[in-house]
């Protein structure tokens, strides 16, 4: 019984180190996304977070879709299915999120590592 538990418990920790791996290959660094923006095509950019913070602040080109409302808009996103979508959010927690949903959904998706508040350190 003891074995069993060993089992499991590796069986637990090689699950979570390979959904970590999974996550890393659609992180994007925000100079990775800054060279992309200079070249074409450029990516398209889904900012994450609410009406009222895109408003205050957000890339420049950027679609703003709210988390909460992703799924009911995927229709919206499908018409990019061969572009790269960036996704990002204020420091790149729900943002994650979002990136591996639509990356199961089937879209061609990265992850902007830290969000607009690491963007705008790159950026200035």
């Amino acid at each position: 019984m003891e074995y069993f538990w060993i089992v499991l418990g590796a069986l637990i920790i090689a699950w979570i180190v390979y959904r970590k791996l999974q996550m890393r290959k659609l992180d994007l660094t925000p100079a990775e996304l800054s060279d992309r923006l200079n070249k074409v095509p450029r990516p398209v950019l889904l900012d994450v977070r609410s009406r009222s913070e895109y408003t205050s602040d957000h890339i420049k080109n950027a679609k703003n879709i709210p988390a909460r409302e992703i799924r009911h808009k995927l229709g919206q996103l499908e018409k990019n299915k061969r572009n790269e979508i960036v996704v990002y959010c204020q420091n790149g927690s729900r943002s994650a999120a979002i990136a591996r949903f639509l990356h199961r959904y089937g879209l061609n998706v990265k992850h902007l590592e830290g969000g607009l508040v690491a963007y705008r350190r790159v950026e200035s």
